[in-house]
């Protein structure tokens, strides 16, 4: 018997400084090229796939000296995911809040999503965001992403129903005997 975590990784989010030269170091580690695009506060930020799972790793300014590395965790429901996190000590830092994609980067979103996704999923590009994001921190402070994603995001990232169970081998790898 597998176990289906309640969330699932989505993407790593890198703040930077510099984000082109992060940007250059990731290349390097990972050989694959970053995509530009501008975000809504119209910065420049990185992305590209890191796993064939539909991790992602996202690279962009640094908002505030402490930021550095978040693990974002596609929920179904971020009302929920911010309840149980809340519920199991955890407190809201923010959100949650739209993730907007840019204007300028809309269309050739659309042409994207609808040339890659599965004709049973939605391809509809909904209220132009790729869903709702929140971050938390757990009891010692360290900051978790939360992502509800939208329907045309869910499949690239994997989530929802594409998420993969652990196999009993991993899970029984870490159970008290």
């Amino acid at each position: 018997m597998s176990t289906t975590l309640s969330k699932k990784l989505a993407f790593i989010s890198v703040a930077a400084g510099n984000p082109d030269t992060v940007r250059s170091f990731y290349e390097k580690f990972f050989g694959i090229s970053f995509a530009a695009t501008l975000n809504a506060q119209a910065s420049t930020t990185y992305h590209a796939p890191i796993d064939e799972d539909g991790i992602d790793m996202m690279i962009g300014p640094q908002h505030d000296p402490k930021e550095s590395v978040i693990a974002y965790y596609a929920v179904d429901d971020i009302h929920t995911a911010i309840n149980e996190a809340k519920a199991a000590g955890g407190k809201v830092l923010w959100g949650p809040v739209a993730l907007p994609i840019a204007p300028a980067q809309q269309t050739p979103y659309k042409t994207l999503v609808e040339n890659s996704i599965q004709p049973t999923q939605s391809r509809r590009l909904t209220g132009g965001t790729v869903g709702q994001g929140a971050l938390i921190a757990d009891p010692a402070g360290n900051p978790v992403g939360l992502v509800q994603l939208a329907p045309h995001a869910v499949s690239h990232f994997n989530a929802g129903p594409k998420k993969r169970p652990l196999s009993d081998t991993r899970v029984s790898v870490h159970e008290a005997q």
